[in-house]
Parts: structure tokens; sequence; C-alpha cells
């Protein structure tokens, strides 16, 4: 007897293993993209950071980097923008760092 073309339970089997792999391979292509948001909002915060170190040594700005030595501070995103230290098209300008200082380190938290 020759036999051609496949049985049903050949093609559910290769039908659901097409299923698996699909699935698998969704779940990973979604966690690459949310890794890459992580990544991005991690480099956006460090670059906001930056520009307040670099505000906060401005010359002008000295009490203020005082100021926040003893009892913390916070600088406005829009103020670095304007400061022309940051780029309007690069960061979310509604944003605000927190500058503190804990055992004379300073941190920074951006809301």
């Amino acid at each position: 007897m020759n036999k051609k073309g496949f049985t049903l339970i050949e093609l559910l089997a290769t039908i659901a293993i097409m299923t698996v792999i699909a699935t698998v391979l969704t779940i990973n292509v979604l966690d690459i993209f949310e890794s890459k948001k992580k990544i991005t909002d991690n480099t956006k915060n460090n670059i906001i950071a930056t520009a307040a170190n670099v505000y906060l040594e401005l010359k002008e700005n000295k009490n203020l980097k005082e100021n926040c030595k003893v009892n913390g501070c916070s600088i406005t995103v829009n103020t670095l923008i304007l400061e022309g230290l940051l780029n309007e098209e690069d960061v979310d300008n509604s944003k605000v760092i927190n500058i503190y200082y804990e055992n004379n380190e300073q941190k920074y938290k951006i809301s």
C-alpha cells in the first residue's frame, strides 16, 4: 500500500509543536523589549542625575549645593533643560530629582 500525505495525528502533532515554539519565542521577544525599556529608563535617569550634579557645581549655585548637603533639595528637569544641561526631546520634563546626602555620600531619587 502506497501512503501519500500525512495522517491527522501527524498534522495535529506538528501544529502543537509549532504552537509551543511560537509561544516560547513570543515570550522571549516580549522579555527582550521589557529589558530594553528598563535599560533605557535607567540610562535616562543617570543622565538626569549627572546634569543635576553639574547644575549644583555651577558657580552661581554654590549656596544651593551647600543647602542640599544640609537639608536636601529638589531640582526639576525643566530647570536643567532651561540651563541647557539637558535636551527637551531626550527626557521627560515633568520629572523632579530629589538630592540628599547619607554618610557624606550624595544620593538621588527621581520621581
